[in-house]
Formats: C-alpha cells, sequence, structure tokens
C-alpha cells in the first residue's frame, strides 16, 4: 500500500531555491540529500566540514584584499586624522565580523533549525484540521523575488564601483569580488529569517480570518433569524379572513355582526348570521389590487436555505475556540524560538546597518570636500553608488523591523478577534469561554528583539534615525575641528619658516655690513714704514 500523501505541503518544499543557493556560499550546513528528498533539516558532518572550510577562504581572501588595496589606508593616518582613521579601520572589518556571526550561528543552530520548522508543519496540519486556510506559494514566489533583488545589488554596487573607482588594469583587481561575499552571505541569511517570520505572520492572520469568519457567519444567522420571525403569511382572496376580537367595531359597521353570533359554525359563527370581511380584487379606480405575494414573487430556494453558524452551538465552538488558541501558542512559542536563533546575526546586522550609514554618508562629505578615504568605502566617492549602497543596506534593516513589527501586531490581533465572538454570540457562557482564553492570550504574545538589547518596532526605527543624523553631525563637527586645527598647524609652520628665513637673511646683512666697515677701516688707515 503506497505511502498516504501528508494533508499539508511542509514548509520548506518553498525553499528549494533559497536552500541550494545557501549550501553553495557555505551558509547552511545541514544534509543536501536529505532536504533534497524529504524536505527536511538535519546536521551533516560533511557539510560542517565544507562551512568551516569556506569562511576559512572567505577570511584569507578579505584579508588580501585589504592588503591589496591598503596603500591609501596606509597613507591614510599621515594625511587625515586619527578620527577618519580609526573608522576607517574599524567598519574596514565589520563586515567581516558580520558574516563570521552568521556563518557561526548557523553552524551552533542547525539541529535546532529543523526542529524549527517541523514545529511549523505540527501547526499547519493543526489549522488544516480547523478549516484555516494557507497558501504556502507566496513564499516561494517572495523568494525569488528576494533572491532577484539581492542579486541586482549586489552586481550593481559591484560593476559600478569596478568600473568607476578601481584599476581594472592591474590583475589583483580581480580580488574586489571579496568585497562584496559578507554582504551577499549576510543577506541570504537574513532572506532565511524574513521568509520564516512573513510565514508566522500569515498563521497569525489566518487563525484571525477564521474568527473573522465565525463572526460574519453568525451575524448571518442572526438576519436570517430576524427575517423568519418577522416572515408573516400573505393574504389570500380565495378564503375569509379569520375573525379578530380587536376588529369588533369594524365588523358591526360593516355588517352588523353581534359578538353572540360568533362561536358556532366554521371558524366564527354559524353559517346563517355570519358576515366576513371581503377582499376586494378592486380598489377604489377600479383597478385591480397586487397582493404582496404577486408583487414579490417568493424564492422557495432562498425560503428553504438555513443559515448555520457555530457560535450558536457553545459546546461545539468551545472546542474549536480552544484549538485555535493552542494552535496560537504555538505559533508564539515558534516566534520567540526563531527569534532566539537568529538573535546575534540580527544584532550584528543593525549594528552594520547603523555604522555603515552612518559612516557612508561621513565619507561622502570627505569625498566632497577632496579628502581621502578608506579603500574599501571608495564607493563614497561616487553619489549615485552611494544612494545604492545606503538603499541596500537600510533597506535590510527596514524591512526586518517592519515585518517584525507587523507579526507581533498580528499576533495580538487574535485577542480582538476572538472578542467579537463573544459580542456578536451574546451568550453569558460563550463569553466567559472568551474571556478565560484570551487571558491565555495575553501571556502568550510575541515580541522581536536583537539580543533583548531594542525591540524590533517602528518605535527603534525611529530611535536609529535620529542617532544617525546626530551622529553623522557630530562626526562632521569633528573632522572641521581636525581640518581647521591642521590648517593652523600649518599656517603657524609657514609663518614660523618665514620668520626664521627673514632671520638669517638679517644677519647675512648684519654680517655683510661688519666685513664693509672693516675693509674700508683698513684702507683709510695710514701705514707706517
Amino acid at each position: 500500500m503506497p505511502p498516504s500523501e501528508p494533508e499539508v505541503q511542509p514548509l520548506l518544499q518553498e525553499f528549494q531555491q533559497l536552500f541550494f543557493i545557501s549550501k553553495i556560499v557555505g551558509i547552511l550546513p545541514q544534509d543536501l540529500e536529505k532536504f533534497r528528498s524529504r524536505n527536511v533539516l538535519e546536521k551533516s558532518r560533511s557539510g560542517m566540514v565544507y562551512m568551516m572550510a569556506t569562511l576559512v577562504v572567505y577570511v584569507l581572501f578579505y584579508n588580501l584584499l585589504i592588503y591589496s588595496f591598503g596603500e591609501e589606508d596606509r597613507s591614510l593616518k599621515a594625511t587625515q586624522s586619527t578620527l577618519t582613521f580609526v573608522i576607517g579601520l574599524f567598519l574596514t572589518y565589520i563586515g567581516l565580523i558580520m558574516m563570521g556571526t552568521d556563518q557561526l550561528t548557523a553552524l551552533r543552530n542547525q539541529g535546532k533549525l529543523g526542529e524549527l520548522y517541523e514545529r511549523i508543519r505540527l501547526a499547519d496540519e493543526r489549522l488544516f484540521k480547523e478549516r484555516c486556510v494557507l497558501d504556502n506559494s507566496c513564499i516561494g514566489h517572495r523568494i525569488r523575488v528576494m533572491l532577484i533583488m539581492t542579486v541586482l545589488f549586489e552586481l550593481s554596487i559591484l560593476v559600478a564601483t569596478y568600473i568607476k573607482l578601481v584599476d581594472y588594469t592591474q590583475w589583483m583587481s580581480v580580488l574586489w569580488v571579496m568585497s562584496a561575499v559578507p554582504t551577499f552571505i549576510n543577506t541570504l541569511d537574513k532572506i532565511w529569517f524574513a521568509v520564516s517570520l512573513y510565514a508566522l505572520k500569515e498563521r497569525f492572520e489566518a487563525i484571525n480570518a477564521t474568527l473573522e469568519e465565525l463572526v460574519m457567519a453568525h451575524e448571518k444567522f442572526k438576519i436570517w433569524l430576524r427575517g423568519e420571525s418577522n416572515n408573516t403569511p400573505s393574504l389570500d382572496s380565495s378564503q375569509p379572513p379569520q375573525y379578530d376580537s380587536n376588529l369588533e367595531y369594524l365588523y358591526k359597521e360593516l355588517g352588523g355582526l353581534d359578538l353572540g353570533s360568533v362561536g358556532k359554525g366554521s371558524g366564527i359563527g354559524s353559517g346563517k348570521n355570519k358576515v366576513a370581511p371581503v377582499a376586494h380584487s378592486m380598489n377604489s379606480f377600479g383597478e385591480s389590487i397586487e397582493t404582496a405575494s404577486d408583487k414579490y414573487p417568493r424564492n422557495h430556494m432562498a425560503s428553504n436555505m438555513v443559515h448555520e453558524s457555530e457560535l450558536a452551538n457553545v459546546s461545539k465552538v468551545e472546542e474549536k475556540l480552544n484549538n485555535l488558541c493552542q494552535v496560537h501558542d504555538e505559533i508564539c512559542e515558534i516566534g520567540k524560538a526563531m527569534n532566539e536563533l537568529w538573535s546575534y546575526p540580527i544584532l550584528s546586522l543593525m549594528a552594520y546597518g547603523f555604522l555603515i550609514f552612518t559612516a557612508q554618508l561621513y565619507f561622502l562629505y570627505c569625498a566632497t570636500q577632496t579628502q581621502p578615504i578608506p579603500s574599501l568605502f571608495r564607493s563614497a566617492k561616487n553619489p549615485f553608488i552611494t544612494v545604492i549602497v545606503l538603499s541596500y543596506t537600510s533597506g535590510k534593516c527596514v524591512y526586518l523591523i517592519y515585518l517584525s513589527w507587523k507579526t507581533s501586531l498580528a499576533s495580538k490581533r487574535t485577542g480582538i478577534s476572538l472578542h467579537k465572538c463573544g459580542v456578536v454570540a451574546d451568550d453569558n457562557l460563550l463569553y466567559e469561554i472568551v474571556n478565560h482564553l484570551s487571558l491565555k492570550l495575553l501571556n502568550h504574545s510575541v515580541d522581536f528583539s536583537a539580543c533583548g538589547f531594542f525591540t524590533l518596532d517602528m518605535e527603534t526605527l525611529y530611535g536609529v534615525s535620529g542617532g544617525i543624523t546626530s551622529y553623522l553631525i557630530i562626526l562632521i563637527q569633528f573632522n572641521l575641528a581636525a581640518q581647521q586645527a591642521k590648517e593652523a598647524i600649518q599656517t603657524f609652520s609657514s609663518l614660523n619658516d618665514t620668520a626664521v628665513l627673514v632671520g638669517s637673511v638679517t644677519e647675512m646683512d648684519n654680517g655683510s655690513s661688519t666685513l664693509h666697515d672693516l675693509v674700508s677701516t683698513t684702507m683709510l688707515t695710514p701705514t707706517t714704514g
């Protein structure tokens, strides 16, 4: 008997292209064959060796790149302030530090990463049983778009810098390719985090959509009940209307009907004295009267349609709400585990983005003042390349912050959707269940942070923007002060040299005058013989 197909396709099935590229460049050490055959991430000793080998090769070639293009850096300290030299030296290696953090963290978490995606698969199966629809095809589309954008940004920065700012006539210029390796590896690693985070957001939104559908179904059910209660039978001209005691006065006026004549006969009284109102088919203008049944023909299919609502059955909906809240708690725990796995890479990326953004703008200012800048930041000499670099660096940071913030909001909105179920049902027992589940949701909210130093939300983004502006102004002021001090020293040196030159000339003049006086005195003195 062939094995049954899984009810839910695993999320890792959409990561095929990303995994192969990551495996080639040495980001993930997991086994390639097991991922290709079963879509699982499992440890691999050969993958660990390959990953460590690529890390060593990257470090060696990156240092060779720095040494090859370091002639400008060696003369930078002598011609510029110490501040510019220290900033350039530190930021030269921060990309390498960021790349090493990504690879070493992936090496440490290779077993936990597979367990994380397995937990997501189990959560998907539980959501499937609760009729929560998930479409993972958008995940694959998003990965392809991110990969294309990464390649475009990396190639545009690399090629533009190589053509405009690098002497490509020398064979050592080929090493400039290594300048793009740290950022490319970092971007691939962050695509894994961003897409996984987006998948969690989709699952939170699927739970919220299911709860909203329960509310809408119950509202339709209430409207249907209200319409059934207001649906009175239409007038039928073939049968006389039934007697109504409230209209007794009208019967007397029309036909002299007495209460005593009521009680015998067919329905109202005896057939002898019964006077029944006649349902006329003509109005006072001689026109035919359209009854309600003729004017609005009844739709028998619509009248037979029964709207059902799960919220109307408290015992049934209690189990569904409990299951949804349990899955919500599990997804929150998955989000916390994911944040823990990528905490150090996220922190290094945020530090890199903050420092590189500030330094790139500072070196752009230095380039406009015809001041030398570090060799690996020569892209700051061109404003167009600077815009691409800043857009690429800031785009990664801003997108991760925004996505983390939206995922956190989606997890917290589940409580609001749950309370809507209690409000629309208007049932005391169901409302008690909703309050109890809301307390659980309140204690299982998820927030994403960088090693606990700051939360990834829009408030942090605002603070980082203000910090970049403040530090950029401070660096420019220090640079201006250093340039003014250097000009003052040069001016003082030039004045000192001028004074020494004038003094030497004066001494020469004094010496020549003394010699002239001595000669004159000797010539004017008479000789005795």
